[in-house]
């Protein structure tokens, strides 16, 4: 089998704790190259999962032939930047999420795609998640019927991420837990809900624990060296937003690093012939956790499906590798990808002016 040669943009944590034990599973597909600016890190990174080239600057790594996909994992700030000039050099395209700061960034990144042809992804690994696949499997069969209302949450009691790097500093991250975890509740339930089209949104933020924040360990501490923090913390620690959508459905969304909360993620979703209630998965451990909702003869049941232990992050490469292979379209389709960038664009700026924020078709 000839394999698809990868190159990644970043060597942080989610490359290291994700994409690259990943890839070293796969058949289908090689890492060839890596870049980043840190090269401390990468020189480690590079050694430990024997990547054969690495370079200081991502330019170098574009200018590789042989490179036919590239993994955009860096900070928020750079993925329109690389994304672009990655589509440019005729590279398919895996970006983290989120895949721009902006609603203007976005769109430039979704041009160049439809005018270089190639395959783009944005890096929602939970859509691949156990307890995702079966519930899309229940909507897709039509058994939760209209769904009109929706409740996401993703709650942390304690734990800034990477406290006083560029997670906290909103002109490289863009903002707080909405964008940074947020994002992933927000796009699930914009799938599940059919992809509507957001028409008013109202969004407040809170920055409480700014003098009490404490680092959540996130990315791990073995992968920061030659890492550099300021102990900037200008972004949020909680944002709440209410979505009212074109087909008059509505999402009710929360997103915190820290407060005084129960914790956890959750999608619940109100459908006129059923509901369903998930949780995140969050490792082999825990694949997370589904409910569905439904009347039967009269009678109120609950369904609770057996979900499997896979690994989302493996998943989620082998359907970009495959859509590649296959010359499919993947998962993650330009007008699901630009939606979560408005809304969280608009939950943002309605927080700033303090008021509703009608967003434009």
């Amino acid at each position: 089998m000839e394999k698809v040669k990868v190159g990644i943009i970043g060597a942080g944590g989610i490359v290291q704790f994700a994409y690259l034990p990943a890839y070293q599973k796969m058949e289908e597909a090689e890492v060839v190259a890596i870049s980043d600016v840190n090269e401390t890190k990468l020189k480690e990174v590079a050694k430990k999962f024997d990547v054969p080239r690495f370079y200081t600057n991502y330019q170098d790594l574009l200018k590789e032939e042989e490179i036919e996909a590239v993994n955009i994992c860096t900070p928020n700030f750079l993925h329109a930047e690389q994304a672009i000039a990655s589509l440019k050099a005729g590279k398919h395209v895996l970006c983290e999420k989120p895949v721009a700061i902006n609603v203007p960034e976005a769109e430039r990144i979704l041009e160049e795609v439809e005018r270089s042809g190639k395959k783009f992804m944005v890096g929602f690994c939970h859509r691949f998640g156990p307890p995702s696949r079966s519930l899309r499997k229940f909507i897709d069969r039509g058994e939760l019927g209209e769904i009109y209302y929706a409740k996401a949450s993703y709650l942390r009691r304690r734990g800034i991420p990477g406290l006083g790097g560029w997670f906290t500093t909103k002109k490289l991250s863009g903002g707080g837990p909405l964008i940074d975890v947020g994002v992933h509740i927000l796009d699930l339930s914009l799938w599940f809900m059919g992809s509507p089209e957001p028409q008013l949104v109202v969004g407040s933020t809170y920055n409480k624990f700014k003098d009490q924040a404490v680092d959540g360990g996130w990315p791990p501490l073995l992968t920061r060296k030659g890492d550099k923090f300021t102990g900037t913390f200008d972004v949020e620690d909680l944002a709440s937003a209410f979505i009212k959508f074109e087909n008059g459905s509505t999402l009710f969304l929360e997103a915190s690093w820290a407060g005084n909360s129960e914790t956890g993620s959750s999608i619940s979703l109100f459908g006129t012939k059923g509901g369903a209630k998930m949780s995140l998965a969050a490792g082999e451990r825990f694949p997370g956790e589904l409910t569905i909702y439904k009347e039967e003869d009269g009678d109120l049941v609950d369904i609770h499906p057996r979900l499997s232990t896979t690994d989302p992050y493996q998943d989620e490469l082998s359907h970009f590798i495959r859509c590649i292979k296959e010359d499919k379209q993947p998962i993650t389709k330009p007008e699901e990808i630009l939606n979560v960038v408005k809304i969280i664009e608009a939950i943002y700026c309605s927080a700033e002016k303090g008021k509703a924020i009608e967003l434009q078709v």
